[in-house]
């Protein structure tokens, strides 16, 4: 029912949102769209995950056995290299599976304190910024790789993170979402991204200094 209420309150916005002229009415009903998009991407998230469908109970072990190869791979491939990558499970939650070296580095959580824990209880959107909609496009960047079984490119998105005074800062990003397979089932989600904040100010100041000009 809650998700059925949400997913209402979505079409009614956007509805509502290309009819409206006045610039400030606009933008509340973009904060209200903003809203109602980033708690139905939660909902969905936390019951449905990426839509895996679940394995057959009689697949267990082949199961393990291929969770083990692919956390296996992505440690030979991503544990060093210096962009930050790492595996989420597919189902309901989203849970972080591994994380390497650069992600531990560009966040100052360690593998322990992360694996485990779902994506977007550890990377909430920032409360301050009521248009934000890093989580709903996020969460629809998962859904596309697993559902068409092929790599979802995002373009640049703002996702601020909390600094180590728990404070939100400002954050600019470029990632890929890719679906990783074995024996025609999704295993993992595997996130590779680049941090290009200081890319997008630079971009910002220019132009608004040519405007200015």
């Amino acid at each position: 029912m809650q998700r059925f209420i949400l997913q209402q309150n979505v079409d009614r916005f956007r509805s509502r949102l290309a009819q409206v002229s006045d610039e400030g009415d606009r933008r509340r009903m973009q904060a209200m769209l903003a809203s109602a998009e980033r708690e139905l991407a939660l909902l969905e998230a936390s019951e449905a995950g990426a839509g895996a469908p679940p394995w057959p109970i009689g697949a267990r072990e082949s199961l393990a056995a291929n969770q083990a190869k692919l956390r296996a791979d992505f440690q030979e491939e991503f544990g060093a290299s210096e962009h930050v990558a790492y595996l989420l499970d597919p189902a309901a939650g989203l849970n972080f599976v591994e994380v390497n070296s650069a992600f531990e580095a560009s966040t100052d959580m360690s593998r322990e304190q992360v694996v485990g824990r779902p994506l977007f209880d550890l990377f909430p959107e920032n409360p301050a910024e009521t248009n934000a909609d890093g989580v709903s496009q996020f969460y629809a960047s998962l859904r596309a790789a697993a559902e068409t079984r092929r790599p979802h490119a995002m373009p640049i998105l703002r996702y601020d993170v909390r600094d180590a005074a728990g404070v939100f800062v400002e954050r600019y990003w470029q990632a890929t979402n890719t679906p990783l397979h074995k024996d025609e089932r999704l295993i993992y989600l595997l996130h590779v991204v680049d941090e290009v904040t200081a890319a997008v100010l630079k971009d910002r100041a220019s132009a608004a200094q040519a405007a200015h000009s």
